[in-house]
């Protein structure tokens, strides 16, 4: 069984998890902001990070990537379609937050993990399930054993879910991406990009699939 911390991060409110075996080899989900005071936390649990994976591109997920690859010097992934957005970062940070970043070295998942479908970590397979429509590159994470889901912005809690205004995002794609996502099981907890935490049986009570069977 896996355990993790949320730590919420930068001005946002971004979840960043920090996912870890018994062996203390984990991975850093979203760290969208303090990589320092994230890499404090790694160090006080006593956590051997192997990887930095993103369930998706825009600016408020990927801020504490630069430093926590420069103190770990770990791979990065995240879905290659996304790879737009990491160049827009700089831009939107000015936009949203009135301040200047760098921008992040970003391999995709495709490009740095060939054809992945699964990360191991210790004794548990986390499977990496594609989950377009927020932002055409998203990804979610599920951890079988553990019964964790890493949704970023694609599911929130009270059957909210990502927003779908940008021009390159589509509504027909998050709904169906939901609706695969409610096919695992009810007792998945849903660990979602902001606020809290819920589960699936939960969000199966609150969610409309009315996009679903969309050609």
């Amino acid at each position: 069984m896996l355990n993790y911390r949320r730590l919420v991060v930068g001005g946002l409110a971004t979840n960043c998890y920090l996912l870890w075996s018994t062996d203390k080899s984990a991975v850093i989900i979203d760290p969208g902001d303090e990589g320092t005071e994230i890499a404090q936390v790694i160090n006080e649990l006593q956590l051997k990070p192997m990887m930095i994976l993103l369930t998706h591109g825009h600016f408020d997920h990927i801020l504490g990537v630069i430093d926590l690859q420069l103190i770990y010097k770990i791979p990065i992934a995240m879905g290659k379609e996304d790879a737009f957005l990491v160049d827009r970062a700089a831009a939107a940070a000015r936009y949203f937050l009135k301040r200047n970043i760098k921008i992040p070295k970003i391999k995709s998942i495709d490009e740095s993990l060939p054809e992945i479908k699964t990360i191991k970590l210790d004794d548990e397979t986390i499977r990496v399930i594609k989950s377009p429509g927020h932002t055409p590159g998203g990804v979610s994470f599920y951890a079988p054993k553990s019964k964790l889901l890493f949704t970023g912005d694609t599911i929130f809690a009270d059957g909210l879910r990502g927003e779908t205004d940008h021009q390159y995002s589509s509504k027909k794609l998050l709904f169906r991406s939901i609706c695969n996502l409610l096919k695992l099981p009810d007792e998945t907890k849903v660990l979602p990009g902001h606020g809290e935490e819920t589960n699936l049986a939960e969000v199966k009570k609150l969610f409309n699939c009315d996009y679903c069977e969309l050609p």
